[in-house]
């Protein structure tokens, strides 16, 4: 039995030429189905754009809030960094007073009380947090712990530093503990290359570069023992303090002390210039132990003036 057909009539607008065409029932209905199929599957798209919009909708306070919850932990590691360097510079400066008042260094360890949050009970804490956030909190965690250590274990070396100094002020007085002039830290104690010879020799004292008649001040209590012209250092001074110390001035431009004058800490004992062996205006300072050249440097509190 022959398939039943249907004649499709296309009529133009201008009413000529019509065209016809014979359809099958079974590619009607195959036509039917693809046009119900693509509506169905339109819905569908609709449908799910509409729910992925309401659940980026409801994400966007969530991102939002994550991003603020970074930005509250990112300057929360920041400021760890500079208490890390503010302990850091603690722990010089006591290192310092310790080479001043002839105190052995504290022992490292100990039974110290901490806080803070322990490893078992973080991660309960994080549970909201993704992996990243996770350590990165866990590692700030950390940080914070040895920070906590070392803050404890500088409060204990300070609290035996006070208890040693008060026993000790007459002393302190005449340990060099403050630069004598201010100017430009340029030559460091030790080895160096010569600017007369260039070659390698050793520099015994340190030099600050300033400006011709910069006043020169006594870093420490002491008797002026010598005030006069030295070949090489030019007009220079020495002052005698405690325990073996004594300090030297060289190529100053004029004496303000001479032999047996007792100065004090801060005193004006002579002003910058370029006597002697000196390439311009400049102070050269020794810290003589026993006789033995030392880095001055050990002996001053204020290190970062002793660099400008």
């Amino acid at each position: 039995m022959a398939s039943k057909k249907y004649t499709v009539i296309f009529i133009p607008s201008n009413s000529s030429g019509a065209r016809r065409f014979a359809v099958g029932r079974g590619t009607l209905w195959i036509t039917a189905l693809s046009i119900l199929s693509l509506l169905f599957l339109s819905i569908i798209l609709i449908r799910d754009r509409a729910s992925l919009e309401i659940t980026l909708a409801s994400l966007s306070p969530l991102q939002e809030s994550a991003k603020a919850q970074r930005q509250v932990l990112d300057r929360f590691g920041n400021r760890m960094k500079d208490l890390d360097t503010s302990l850091n510079n603690l722990k010089k400066m006591e290192d310092q007073l310790r080479i001043m008042a002839s105190v052995k260094p504290r022992k490292r360890g100990g039974n110290i009380g901490l806080g803070g949050i322990s490893k078992n009970d973080l991660p309960e804490r994080l549970e909201g947090l993704a992996p990243s956030e996770r350590r990165y909190v866990s590692r700030l965690n950390r940080q914070f712990l040895d920070l906590e250590q070392r803050a404890s274990m500088q409060s204990r070396g300070f609290t035996e530093l006070v208890s040693h100094f008060k026993g000790k002020r007459t002393l302190l007085s005449h340990t060099p503990s403050v630069l004598p002039a201010r100017g430009w830290f340029t030559s460091a104690f030790g080895r160096r290359t010569s600017p007369f010879t260039n070659r390698r020799e050793f520099h015994s004292g340190i030099d600050i570069v300033a400006r011709q008649g910069t006043p020169i001040i006594a870093p420490a209590d002491g008797l002026v023992i010598k005030a006069a012209r030295d070949s090489g250092y030019g007009n220079l001074l020495e002052i005698r303090h405690m325990q073996g110390i004594v300090t030297r001035y060289a190529h100053l431009m004029k004496f303000l002390v001479r032999p047996g004058n007792r100065v004090r800490r801060g005193d004006t004992i002579g002003l910058v210039g370029s006597t002697g062996r000196s390439t311009g205006p400049h102070l050269h300072y020794e810290v003589r132990l026993n006789g033995v050249a030392v880095n001055p440097l050990l002996y001053i509190v204020d290190a970062q003036m002793a660099r400008r």
